[in-house]
């Protein structure tokens, strides 16, 4: 095997422990309630206030278990370069949503036909989009969160749900959820070794 095909691999394991998924759950949770409460403009600014979050779990979580892995200098700027792409395709579809939100038609300061069965689901599906960037770092079950976003998106259409915000953290805490069985599962079959956190 190639050390090009190994470190590969080891990359994609690298995401394997469930801190992203219990990230992004909380991101789009957090979205979700700041969206049914009506804080819609200052949900944009969640992807950046958890990224340093990033560091702080893989630090103190994953290596202190798994070690630390030195990756090639071309690999460091390829996840530097989708990580920061991917948190900024997140504040850009959150802007998206915002802009929808308010060129929709309101009445006396509330929503009125965003509540259309169409427009509700608008939200949900731009989310859906963006949980595939996953597939840039090599978290191939981001798909599977995408395809249950869209479902979301279009099972609240159906249902004529009049608040997105309902579906978006309907949405968030399945990710999140999956996100903290996976860590579960990580930190019972890798328990924190002195010689692995100094590695």
């Amino acid at each position: 095997m190639s050390s090009g095909t190994l470190e590969s691999r080891l990359f994609r394991r690298s995401f394997d422990d469930g801190w992203l998924d219990v990230l992004v759950g909380t991101g789009i949770a957090l979205t979700g309630l700041f969206w049914i409460l009506d804080w819609i403009a200052p949900s944009a600014a969640i992807p950046a206030v958890l990224i340093p979050f990033w560091k702080i779990g893989r630090d103190r979580i994953v290596e202190p278990r798994l070690g630390h892995v030195a990756f090639t200098a071309e690999r460091k700027a390829e996840t530097r370069r989708s990580l920061t792409g991917w948190a900024a395709f997140g504040v850009g579809v959150l802007a998206l949503e915002i802009c929808l939100i308010f060129l929709l038609p309101r009445q006396g300061g509330v929503r009125t036909d965003l509540l259309s069965n169409a427009a509700v689901a608008i939200p949900v599906l731009l989310i859906a989009v963006g949980l595939l960037a996953g597939l840039m770092i090599g978290a191939r079950r981001f798909a599977v969160y995408a395809v249950l976003a869209g479902a979301v998106g279009f099972i609240g259409a159906l249902l004529g749900i009049g608040e997105p915000g309902y579906l978006i953290l309907s949405v968030g805490l399945v990710i999140l959820a999956a996100g903290c069985g996976r860590l579960f599962r990580f930190l019972q079959t890798h328990p924190a070794t002195i010689e692995a956190g100094r590695g």
